[in-house]
C-alpha cells in the first residue's frame, strides 16, 4: 500500500510522505533515517522505499543512517516531483488564471506541471485550440475532451514529459496565439529564470508568437534565479501567483507594466 496511518490517525499518501520529507530537508539540510520515521510515523522499510525514489529523481543523496538534500542548483527536478509539489498553490493559481479564458481562443501551454492544472478550466469554454509541448499536458486535454490539440514534435527530455529542442521550439513559429501560458523555475527583480536552455527556447518562441502571456509561479520560486534567463517582466502581461511577492521583485515587475494577481 503506498498510504500509512499518521500520528493524527489519517492516511498520509506516498506524494504527502515525500513532500514531506522534501520539506524537511530544505529546512534541515541533513536528517537521520530515525528522525524522518518519527516525523512521518512509519517504518524504516517504507521510508527506504520513498528515500530510494527521490535518489532516482536526483533530489536526495542517501548516506549510512541518513538523508542529505542535493542542491539543485541548475538541474531540472524530475516531472513527478514537480507534479506533486505545492499542490494546494497550483489549484489556487490555476483558478485566478481561468478568467483570461474566453470562448474561441488559440492558446499555447507549456509542458510545466503548474500550466497542466488549468486544463480543467479548459472544459468550461467553448471552441478552444491548444498548442502545446507537454505530453501530459495533451494528453489531459484530450482524454476530457476540453480542446482542440496539437502538440509539437522534437526531443523528449528526460525524467520529464517535455518536447524540447529547435524543431520543437520552431512548431510554434507557424501559429499564432491569443495567449501563451507559461510557468519557469524562478523569478528575482530582474526577470524571470528556466534551469533548462532548451526549456526556455521553446517557451520563448511561445511568447513571441502569442498577443498575450501570461506566468502561473508559486511563491517558492520567488527569490530563485538560474544560469539561464526566460525573459524580462515587459514582456508578460501578468504574474499569477497564490502569495505578495517579496517588495523588491515586486517593484521590479510593476515599474514593467506586468500585472501581479494573487
Amino acid at each position: 500500500m503506498n498510504q500509512i496511518l499518521s500520528r493524527k490517525g489519517v492516511f498520509m499518501f506516498k506524494s504527502e510522505r515525500c513532500n514531506k520529507i522534501m520539506d524537511l530537508l530544505k529546512v534541515k539540510k541533513l536528517l537521520s533515517l530515525d528522525y524522518l520515521c518519527t516525523e512521518l510515523f512509519c517504518s524504516k522499510a517504507t521510508l527506504r522505499r520513498d528515500l530510494i525514489e527521490l535518489e532516482e529523481m536526483g533530489l536526495i543523496h542517501r548516506k549510512r543512517g541518513g538523508v542529505s538534500l542535493v542542491v539543485s542548483g541548475n538541474n531540472e527536478y524530475s516531472y513527478t516531483f514537480r507534479d506533486m509539489e505545492n499542490r494546494a498553490a497550483k489549484l489556487y493559481i490555476c483558478q485566478l488564471a481561468a478568467d483570461y479564458l474566453s470562448d474561441g481562443m488559440c492558446i499555447f501551454m507549456d509542458s510545466s506541471s503548474t500550466v497542466l492544472n488549468i486544463c480543467p478550466y479548459l472544459k468550461e469554454k467553448k471552441h478552444i485550440t491548444v498548442v502545446t509541448n507537454g505530453i501530459a499536458t495533451a494528453f489531459n486535454l484530450i482524454e476530457n475532451q476540453c480542446a482542440e490539440t496539437y502538440i509539437s514534435g522534437g526531443y523528449i527530455k528526460n525524467a520529464s514529459t517535455s518536447i524540447v529542442g529547435e524543431h520543437a521550439a520552431n512548431f510554434f513559429d507557424k501559429y499564432k496565439a491569443d495567449l501563451a501560458i507559461l510557468s519557469c523555475r524562478g523569478i528575482d527583480k530582474y526577470g524571470l529564470y528556466e534551469a533548462n536552455q532548451q526549456q526556455a527556447f521553446v517557451k520563448q518562441h511561445m511568447m513571441a508568437n502569442a498577443k498575450k502571456t501570461i506566468v502561473l509561479c508559486d511563491s517558492s520560486k520567488w527569490g530563485q534565479s538560474f544560469f539561464y534567463k526566460l525573459t524580462s517582466f515587459q514582456n508578460i502581461s501578468a504574474i499569477i501567483t497564490e502569495a505578495k511577492p517579496h517588495e523588491d521583485i515586486l517593484a521590479g515587475i510593476l515599474i514593467n507594466d506586468c500585472e501581479v494577481i494573487y
